[in-house]
């Protein structure tokens, strides 16, 4: 059983840039959830009653 150091290097990197890749994808999908939510002129419409309200 001679395992090379670069071998465990080179499956750790392939493990971190898979668990990049699988975070990134997931953030995108919450991202275009919440977007959907709410638009900019409702938020505009707010910071106008807030601006009021003073």
């Amino acid at each position: 059983m001679d395992v090379k150091l670069g071998s465990i290097v080179m499956v750790l990197v392939m493990f971190f840039i898979a668990k990049i890749s699988f975070e990134t994808a997931m953030d995108k999908k919450i991202t275009e959830e919440k977007s959907n939510d709410r638009s900019p002129a409702s938020i505009d419409q707010s910071y106008q009653d807030h601006l009021n309200k003073k």
